[in-house]
């Protein structure tokens, strides 16, 4: 995406300040003071001091602690390498258990994550395709929240997300489709209630699916494990097998990536296959 974007194009402040932010960073621990800056920045000092105070007010950059003339990276910016440290662990986690998941049930599995009202698949395994309904899951598709098991995870289990979802027109793909927001509520409470949702050919005449939820920090749903199957493959018994394997594997996905799932002491009668 970056390298779409030639140079000329980023405004000057921007330039400015990541060329101040990456001079403060040449000063190591002990951090570097506004001459220094401005001499790596080729910035005048007035510049310098401006960027300085803009990036200590968002806590990029602070006062080194001998000196209140030298400034040293901030913890803004080890909340962003966290963040970064976060999101490799999850794609590293999301690639590993669907691997896993796809070998054990001998379906298609994706792991999927929540972005403007879709859910878009950062990882997926396709161990055989047996059916000619069943197409292969292209690494970054997306489909929509209403009308995808993945997506009535998300709803599920935000009311934020929801409430901005069903602003929206809720569009028909399939004559099973849920198309009304009152539907859509009612459908997110049973999936809240037992803790896994499915699409029943709401999407793609011919294809169902199974998502449970991956949890991240502040028992937050970041992310879902789910396993498609052609129509011929959805009987409860199927559908129970499947569950079998998802909930487990989405459990081990969550404490491998730091997250916890609310309300434990009841999570087994929620998650309890029916």
């Amino acid at each position: 995406m970056w390298s779409m974007v030639t140079e000329d194009r980023v405004p000057a402040a921007l330039r400015h300040s990541f060329a101040v932010l990456d001079a403060v960073a040449q000063g190591g621990p002990g951090g570097s003071d506004v001459s220094e800056i401005s001499a790596r920045t080729e910035c005048h000092p007035r510049t310098v001091y401006r960027h300085l105070a803009s990036l200590r007010a968002m806590g990029m950059i602070e006062v080194a602690v001998r000196s209140e003339s030298r400034y040293r990276l901030g913890p803004g910016i080890a909340a962003l390498a966290r963040q970064a440290s976060d999101q490799a662990n999850f794609l590293r986690s999301a690639r590993q258990f669907a691997m896993e998941t796809g070998e054990r049930t001998g379906q298609p599995v994706h792991v999927t994550v929540f972005d403007h009202g879709t859910a878009v698949t950062v990882a997926s395994a396709e161990p055989r395709l047996t059916s000619e309904t069943l197409k292969p899951i292209v690494l970054g598709s997306r489909r929509p929240a209403h009308a995808s098991a993945s997506g009535k995870v998300f709803l599920a289990n935000s009311a934020s997300a929801f409430r901005s979802y069903t602003t929206r027109f809720l569009e028909e793909f399939t004559n099973r489709t849920i198309v009304t927001a009152e539907a859509l509520e009612e459908e997110c409470s049973a999936v809240r209630e037992r803790g896994w949702a499915t699409d029943d050919e709401e999407f793609v005449l011919g294809v169902t699916c199974i998502a449970v939820p991956v949890w991240g920090a502040n028992q937050r749903v970041v992310g879902t494990l789910s396993v498609s199957t052609p129509l011929s493959e959805s009987a409860v018994l199927r559908r129970n097998e499947l569950l079998g394997h998802l909930l487990p594997a989405a459990a081990e996905f969550s404490k491998a990536i730091g997250g916890s799932e609310p309300h434990p002491e009841s999570s087994a009668h929620r998650r309890r296959p029916v």
